[in-house]
């Protein structure tokens, strides 16, 4: 499936990316999952960014429909498909954006809570419960409703909820495959 665009092949394939990268950071030591450079971030950094990246988007989508249609308007534009929005964020870095000009989705932005004895254990229980929140909430959406209702993305802008998923299923797979880097 090249280009994903039901509901269906979005949660099927975001389910995947989810147990992988959970198997991933399972099968890390505590070393491997904690090593990183000033250059780059360890595969801990990496799951604390997609946390702070899926969890917002989890809790947008729980929001009451005409909330966002208020907070946002609705689509007006053509939709993009799958490789679209993965062709235009790609624009987006070559152009220069990084994570780090979005404060709130970084690493250090992450607050642990201080009674946690097992980061790595904690971490992976907060990936999968954000992804099981996120197939949760959408059994509330409509193929219809995924391409009508509208968020702001930090570097896309204004974009659909399908897009948004279409998003954040790139984006958990790149930095699957960070984190999996990690290992070597």
């Amino acid at each position: 499936m090249s280009q994903p665009h039901s509901k269906t092949d979005l949660i099927v394939l975001l389910s995947e990316v989810q147990a992988g990268l959970d198997s991933t950071v399972q099968a890390q030591s505590a070393e491997q999952f904690n090593r990183g450079t000033e250059t780059d971030w360890s595969p801990s950094d990496y799951l604390k960014h997609l946390l702070l990246s899926n969890k917002p988007f989890v809790k947008g989508l729980g929001k009451p429909k005409e909330f966002l249609e208020s907070a946002f308007g609705l689509i007006d534009r053509p939709l993009l498909s799958f490789d679209d929005v993965v062709a235009e964020y790609a624009s987006k870095i070559a152009g220069g954006v990084r994570a780090e000009d979005s404060p709130t989705v970084v690493p250090v932005a992450f607050r642990m809570p201080e009674d946690v004895q097992d980061s790595q254990a904690y971490l992976r229980e907060m990936w999968n419960a954000t992804h099981a929140n996120l197939v949760k909430t959408l059994e509330d959406w409509s193929e219809d409703d995924l391409d009508r209702y509208q968020i702001p993305h930090p570097v896309l802008g204004m974009i659909s909820i399908r897009e948004m998923l279409f998003f954040t299923l790139h984006h958990n797979r790149i930095h699957w495959g960070d984190i999996r880097q990690g290992m070597s």
